[in-house]
């Protein structure tokens, strides 16, 4: 990281972001996680330093600047700037004070599951268990012909059982969403089924356990094979 970090405007945080990029990690983006967002190449750690450093220097700022400045950043269609603005908010503790306004011009871009992962879990997903996100806009995101979207359905269940994420586990909601997506076979929508599923465990392993013998016939073996050995054994494999 930089001695100093100049972060007055957005063109500032992107210049501190390239000054930390590396081609080699872009490189590998290319084949980890293709999209149609410019990719600078941060590592995590340093993403998370850029914004712990970027919300000290806001700590005085009022719930609107912050708002702002992540619609600018996902506006840029800087993948990594596009996670930064998730991350900053969720440190400075809004995300549950987001409209469903704000929330359709902080979606950006979800055509990796970098992004879809991120957004389910830090913001789509916690907007859901509080309501401000309804059942029925979940299950219409999975009757979507994007499977990105249909992926984000899945990971915002995550969101509903992790004690990080405010979740204390639900069960109904978390496999109407699963049981919709059983007969999907999309690579994207097998791992986020199995991811899901998994996430469930700690608070309802009968459920889950019933829902696998139910429909073992029609999973993915991968999911078949990573919630039994998480049933088992308490890991994916």
């Amino acid at each position: 990281m930089p001695d100093r970090i100049c972060m007055n405007t957005r063109n500032d945080i992107v210049e501190t972001l390239r000054t930390l990029g590396s081609a080699e990690r872009v490189a590998k983006s290319r084949t980890m996680y293709p999209t149609s967002m410019e990719v600078i190449g941060v590592s995590n750690p340093d993403l998370k330093t850029v914004v712990k450093e970027l919300h000290l220097l806001m700590k005085e700022q009022d719930r609107e600047e912050f708002i702002s400045l992540a619609e600018e950043l996902v506006n840029s269609k800087i993948i990594e700037c596009q996670m930064l603005a998730w991350l900053l908010l969720e440190k400075a503790n809004l995300i549950s004070s987001i409209s469903r306004r704000e929330l359709k011009r902080l979606e950006g871009i979800l055509d990796n599951w970098v992004s879809v992962d991120t957004y389910g879990v830090i913001v789509y997903g916690v907007l859901w268990r509080l309501g401000t996100v309804s059942d029925d806009e979940i299950f219409s995101l999975q009757d979507s012909n994007d499977f990105w979207y249909r992926r984000l359905a899945l990971v915002a269940t995550v969101s509903l059982n992790l004690r990080s994420r405010g979740g204390s586990g639900d069960t109904t909601r978390t496999l109407a969403v699963c049981e919709r997506a059983v007969g999907d076979k999309n690579d994207m929508i097998v791992k986020a089924l199995s991811w899901a599923l998994r996430s469930l465990i700690a608070w309802d392993r009968e459920a889950v356990s019933r829902f696998l013998n139910k429909y073992e016939q029609l999973l993915a073996g991968r999911v078949v094979k990573e919630v039994s050995h998480k049933l088992e054994y308490g890991t994916k494999n």
